[in-house]
């Protein structure tokens, strides 16, 4: 052991060294949030509470029934039942997601060819009933108008 490691063990050079990182918290600025005083920034590319989308002129949903959405996700949260329509197009009778056992990965969104299905930036899941997490077509539809509520607030 050498005369400068002597002394550095000595001055305790290895500790304050130590607490100057703890220091450094102390005087920076801080990234807590309130939560329920203050809203959370969403990033950009959050995935949070899927919607379907619509055509404001006519409400006829985007989704054509082609069911890539449920063929592609990973947990199979996604079930899609079409039946022909009066003018021989297909037309969704039903689609449900579980968001309980969705893992949010977005591949329903960027499979869609008619961007049918987005990802909103509502990120206010919480519930204290379970069938909450059930999205049938109709809240799937009830939240394109929340998703444009929450991107205008941006």
């Amino acid at each position: 052991m050498g005369l400068k490691k002597i002394i550095e063990k000595a001055t305790f050079v290895d500790i304050i060294k130590g607490l100057s990182v703890t220091g450094k918290y102390f005087v920076s600025s801080k990234v807590t949030v309130e939560y329920p005083k203050e809203k959370l920034v969403v990033r950009p590319r959050y995935r949070g509470m899927h919607a379907l989308l619509s055509n404001p002129e006519t409400g006829e949903i985007n989704c054509d029934g082609c069911q890539l959405c449920a063929t592609i996700c990973p947990s199979e949260c996604i079930d899609i039942q079409t039946s022909e329509g009066t003018d021989g197009r297909k037309q969704v009778d039903y689609f449900n997601l579980d968001l309980g056992r969705c893992v949010f990965c977005g591949f329903c969104e960027e499979v869609c060819p008619r961007a049918a299905i987005i990802m909103t930036p509502v990120y206010e899941l919480a519930t204290y009933d379970k069938d909450d997490f059930a999205l049938t077509k109709e809240k799937l539809l009830a939240n394109q108008d929340n998703a444009h509520k929450e991107l205008r607030g941006r």
